[in-house]
């Protein structure tokens, strides 16, 4: 979307959408709609249930087009760079991609939800090796779901349906795990993504407690928050979250179609989006992505696009 009548105008669309956004008693949403790209299709630029989003070093912003069963990339600003996968089981090859995510290395981690694995790509799509293979034992999995890459290097992983977080060298070979199946402190109930904090800590969506849990590098729960609801801090499937560089927790909350905002400690602070088809509002909203510059981008999956944000700096 661009803005090219009057200031007066301009200012007028931007307080709307600051409303319509949602705010705290704390303080004011600073979050801007930006623009959206994509549309229901199989063509280059078009999606079909996009479920994850990433960015990497230079800026360019990864998609997995779950529906389509590929990977597309594109320019910060939307324009379509390459695509790569189809259907099928063997490299290069998709069962619904996830919440994928860049590493330090510059390779694009790709887990699979229906080929329970991890396939690793250079920036131009090239298949460069495999993590994983169905089953409950170390370094198997059951659907993984999302990952990210701790203080150390790691790759962090959430296995959906085997209630765990499993942990590897960027290699991927095994290192250790914890979880289980439950709804105690600690227990998870399937997990469908990791962001890792400023201080290392490990931050874990479990999607089905409708809560966010934190715990220590080596696995050691911390804190949590989180319940099923409606209200602000209440989810309805916490099924994605990144970390800003003020350690901000972004979550996405798929049912209550918004992303929720809370500070390092878990306390919240504000809202974003709401139910619909229009500029700033989700249909079950999937994966959300953060820049250094503080342009958002979420996967906004029942509609078929991504959208971009701007998150003011104070």
């Amino acid at each position: 979307m661009k803005l090219r009548n009057s200031n007066r105008l301009s200012a007028l669309l931007i307080a709307v959408a600051l409303i319509s956004f949602g705010c705290s008693k704390k303080k004011s949403l600073e979050v801007e709609f930006v623009m959206q790209w994509g549309g229901s299709g199989s063509k280059p630029g078009k999606f079909s249930e996009p479920i994850g989003v990433a960015l990497d070093a230079q800026g360019n912003v990864y998609v997995a087009d779950a529906g389509n069963n590929r990977i597309q990339k594109f320019t910060s600003d939307g324009k379509f760079v390459a695509e790569w996968g189809r259907a099928g089981s063997a490299k290069g090859e998709f069962d619904r991609p996830m919440h994928l995510a860049v590493g330090a290395d510059g390779f694009i981690y790709v887990p699979e939800y229906g080929n329970d694995r991890v396939q690793v790509f250079n920036s131009d799509g090239k298949f460069q090796f495999m993590i994983g293979k169905s089953g409950k034992g170390d370094g198997e999995f059951d659907a993984p779901a999302g990952l990210n890459f701790d203080s150390n290097g790691k790759i962090v992983l959430a296995d959906f349906y085997n209630h765990r977080i499993q942990i590897f060298t960027m290699g991927g070979e095994f290192q250790h795990k914890f979880g289980g199946e439950g709804h105690e402190f600690g227990q998870l109930y399937y997990p469908t993504d990791i962001a890792v904090d400023g201080q290392g800590n490990i931050l874990v969506a479990d999607a089905y407690n409708h809560r966010i849990q934190i715990f220590s590098a080596s696995g050691e729960p911390l804190n949590s928050f989180g319940k099923k609801g409606t209200e602000p801090g209440q989810f309805d499937v916490a099924n994605a979250l990144v970390t800003d560089h003020q350690n901000r927790i972004f979550v996405v909350d798929f049912y209550n179609n918004r992303i929720q905002i809370f500070d390092k400690g878990g306390e919240f602070l504000y809202q974003l989006g709401s139910a619909g088809k229009a500029d700033g509002q989700f249909e079950h909203p999937t994966d959300i992505a953060i820049s250094e510059e503080g342009e958002i981008y979420v996967a906004d999956f029942g509609n078929n696009r991504i959208q971009k944000f701007r998150l003011n700096k104070k």
